[in-house]
């Protein structure tokens, strides 16, 4: 399947609780070729946060999850159930993420606040929630390669 066929669809827009989830559902579902590399039926949750306090307490200001189904992806408002991961962002990082054009510089943004994070300017962090060598295996670690978060070609 090429990047151009993948589909996006959001559900129950309504269910969010900011405006900030509301446009960054809209972003990824424009870009569903963001999660090409990851295998049908992997699940993650995007959990945005307002302050590295919050974030430490585990209490997100909005939280959604996105599924890889056959075709393209979903995404739903809330957790997931029985997540590969979570995506913890923070709502700064989040305005400049939605910016970006291209899956390549998306993924490269999303690196650069994982490698240096800033309470001012961004930040990311990932909570895994199965080994990483079945998260590598289910297209995860194509994408960090490409954020340059695994960095050694050997680890993919």
């Amino acid at each position: 399947m090429t990047e151009e066929e993948l589909t996006s669809q959001i559900i129950d827009k309504k269910a969010y609780k900011t405006e900030i989830a509301r446009n960054y559902t809209k972003f990824l579902s424009k870009y569903p070729e963001i999660f090409s590399d990851l295998i049908n039926g992997s699940n993650f949750d995007f959990a945005l946060y307002d302050s590295i306090e919050t974030y430490d307490k585990e209490s997100p200001v909005d939280i959604f999850n996105v599924y890889r189904n056959g075709n393209g992806i979903e995404i739903k408002p809330g957790r997931a159930v029985d997540s590969d991961l979570e995506l913890a962002l923070s709502l700064d990082a989040v305005k400049k993420l939605i910016q970006t054009k291209t899956k390549v510089d998306y993924a490269q943004l999303l690196g650069l606040f994982y490698d240096n994070p800033d309470e001012e300017k961004g930040w990311i962090d990932f909570v895994l929630h199965k080994r990483t060598q079945t998260l590598i295996n289910m297209g995860y670690g194509k994408f960090a390669q490409t954020a340059g978060i695994l960095k050694d070609d050997d680890d993919i």
